[in-house]
């Protein structure tokens, strides 16, 4: 008996929930470190959805940072996946409110999936292959959280160097992403988000150029990625 497209997306989204497990477990330990009650890191994680943003707003809240610049400054840092959705959409024959309902599932490595084998799949199972991928990943994300936030206190009772280099987790993410797409065609994004990066800090104002830094490699990230998509198709 041949699988159906939804259990077919939810197998091919292991790999996606299997990197997001320590990553989302670190997200709810940080943000509980930071003030956050156990319930609201999971909520950050239900309703906004994007670890590198919520990284961020954790940080700038526990900064004192106005909500209106938090919002604006994580709003911008997603404005890639506006160039996600059209081009997994044009894979797509669905009615505008299914993508919509999808386009909230779209994250980065959802989009590197969906790219490499939404094409393969019949044109008809496209969206439910698709929404299997998403809900495996986004059930991993919540549930990591959730449990990372709940064993924060204790994390940080019992292993408190680990509590200690949590924070760091999201720029070693960063770099273990950055790494493989290191090559020639990439040298031009990464040299332009790390050289903002390097004079923020020289001007000693470190923590503005690495915001601004995560915008500008995230925007030409996404751009880079919708490129290879259109030459891919």
């Amino acid at each position: 008996m041949r699988d159906g497209p939804w259990l077919r997306g939810l197998r091919d989204g292991v790999p996606i929930a299997l990197g997001y497990l320590p990553v989302g477990v670190t997200f709810g330990v940080v943000a509980t470190q930071q003030g956050m009650s156990a319930m609201e890191a999971t909520l950050t994680s239900i309703i906004v959805y994007s670890g590198a943003a919520q990284f961020m707003l954790v940080g700038l809240l526990a900064a004192g940072t106005p909500m209106a610049l938090t919002v604006g400054l994580c709003l911008l840092l997603n404005a890639r996946h506006a160039l996600y959705g059209p081009a997994i959409a044009a894979y797509l024959p669905a009615s505008p409110s299914r993508l919509s309902a999808l386009a909230f599932g779209l994250t980065d490595e959802v989009f590197a999936v969906a790219l490499g084998r939404l094409p393969a799949q019949p044109a008809a199972q496209r969206p439910l292959w698709l929404a299997g991928v998403e809900a495996m990943a986004y059930a991993s994300w919540v549930g990591a959280s959730a449990a990372g936030a709940l064993a924060g206190d204790w994390i940080r009772s019992h292993l408190p160097l680990l509590a200690e280099s949590l924070p760091i987790a999201l720029s070693a993410l960063f770099l273990v992403l950055l790494l493989p797409h290191a090559h020639a065609g990439r040298r031009g994004a990464i040299l332009v988000t790390v050289g903002v990066a390097a004079a923020f800090a020289l001007a000693q104002h470190a923590a503005p150029g690495l915001l601004l830094a995560a915008v500008l490699g995230a925007l030409l990230a996404g751009i880079g990625e919708v490129r290879c998509a259109r030459k891919s198709s």
